[in-house]
């Protein structure tokens, strides 16, 4: 069964830790051809500068498939050089959210269920928009399925190619409907004995 782990990286156990470094290096660097900065380089694995110990993970797992997708959100911090930006929020609380992937082969709809997680997780923050990078699948799959969401000036985001900025608001009513009473997990409800998932260096990711 796909549970989704909401953890900050500080209290994120290292089994699960690395398990999501390999994970986020065969999406991101291996799939996706992103560049590792050498500094922050360990083997097999992927991190950057804005992995800090506050930051919050939501990673979707399963026993059977280990780490299927995950979402990363923190703080937004408007762009340095870029006038008018700030503007588009209204002095709004802003989380952005980054490093967005899910296994469509696992669950075709697991972008939809991260999603609607960190909606209601930024929501009981007192987050009124998310701000993400998204590529034109996901857009696709937003209007499918009625997300609501609206496109921002180029440039917000310091992003990889073929890659864009939008704002999706908190309230999501067409997700509510799919998701609503959905909870979230701690690693320890999780994890076994909070040990890396079964064989998961071995299936090939």
């Amino acid at each position: 069964m796909m549970k989704i782990i909401q953890t900050q990286l500080k209290d994120m156990p290292s089994s699960l830790l690395a398990e999501l470094g390999s994970y986020r290096y065969n999406v991101f660097a291996r799939g996706e051809g992103w560049s590792i900065p050498s500094r922050l380089s360990t083997p097999g694995q992927e991190y950057d500068r804005f992995d800090r110990s506050d930051v919050t993970w939501l990673i979707a797992w399963s026993a059977q498939d280990g780490i299927s997708g995950c979402v990363r959100l923190m703080h937004w911090q408007e762009p340095q050089g870029i006038d008018g930006i700030g503007a588009s929020f209204e002095d709004e609380a802003v989380w952005e959210m980054s490093r967005f992937s899910a296994r469509l082969e696992v669950d075709e709809e697991l972008p939809l269920n991260i999603l609607w997680h960190a909606v209601q997780l930024a929501e009981t923050s007192g987050i009124k928009y998310i701000v993400s990078a998204a590529t034109p699948m996901l857009e696709k799959m937003f209007d499918q399925h009625q997300v609501a969401f609206e496109p921002l000036s180029p440039g917000l985001i310091q992003s990889e190619d073929n890659l864009f900025a939008v704002k999706i608001p908190v309230d999501q009513p067409e997700l509510a409907k799919k998701y609503r009473g959905a909870r979230r997990f701690s690693p320890e409800e999780v994890l076994p004995s909070l040990g890396v998932s079964i064989n998961w260096q071995t299936r090939g990711r």
